[in-house]
């Protein structure tokens, strides 16, 4: 409960990137969200599109609400929440629904299919059936068509894989700038080297499995050169 409730304070707080699809809002809160229980971002915007359209005050007959359509009691409960009022702040919604998302993938060994199926129907449904009924199906494939559209409609800058550098004067402000950068963006190391007349580069090397979609989105945001 404390882990959540933190995130929500940041959450709250934190000013909103500009959107690489207008029609997401809250992005910057999905984004943290996905990074913090370690779901794809795509999926978890998906979910939201899918449940809700990214109402937060979003209410079902099944007593399910806000953006993630968090259903009362029992999954909200199971996930710390209290009080019914939580489920109305966006990002806390949000940060709930992508730690139930990242529990049901658990719980399926990674199967997509399965854990929407289960984010839909509730896991023990689920689980007690061989087969996912056609309603859940339908819901999944809804959820997947949503986050290959998000995907297919990004218009995200294309960062170079190697060479990219930002330059300081101030050898302080480049090392601080590295040290953030390396604690923020996975898949990718970020050195100072020194250069001639004082100057100081930040440089950045990708690894193989390339950046992420939520890490481009914190390079963007952080202002590092894109080609």
């Amino acid at each position: 409960m404390i882990r959540v409730c933190s995130l929500a304070f940041v959450l709250s707080i934190t000013p909103l990137l500009g959107s690489a699809n207008q029609d997401v809002p809250y992005q910057r809160c999905f984004e943290l969200a996905a990074r913090l229980h370690d779901v794809p971002l795509e999926l978890l915007i998906g979910v939201a599109r899918t449940e809700s359209n990214y109402d937060p005050d979003a209410r079902s007959d099944a007593n399910a609400h806000g953006i993630m359509q968090i259903q009362w009691p029992g999954t909200a409960r199971h996930l710390g929440v209290r009080r019914p009022a939580e489920l109305y702040n966006p990002c806390l919604n949000i940060a709930l629904g992508a730690r139930y998302l990242r529990e049901l993938l658990d719980r399926n060994d990674g199967d997509v299919e399965r854990a929407l199926a289960s984010y839909n129907y509730g896991p023990t449904r689920i689980d007690a059936e061989e087969e996912i009924p056609a309603g859940a199906v339908l819901y999944a494939s809804t959820v997947q068509e949503h986050s290959a559209n998000l995907r297919a409609s990004s218009d995200l800058p294309v960062f170079a894989s190697s060479g990219s550098s930002v330059t300081f004067v101030s050898s302080t402000r480049a090392d601080r700038f590295a040290r953030t950068l390396n604690k923020l963006i996975d898949n990718a190391q970020f050195e100072v080297i020194r250069q001639a007349y004082r100057a100081h580069a930040v440089t950045m090397q990708v690894e193989d499995e390339g950046l992420s979609y939520a890490d481009q989105r914190m390079l963007h945001s952080l202002g590092w050169p894109v080609r």
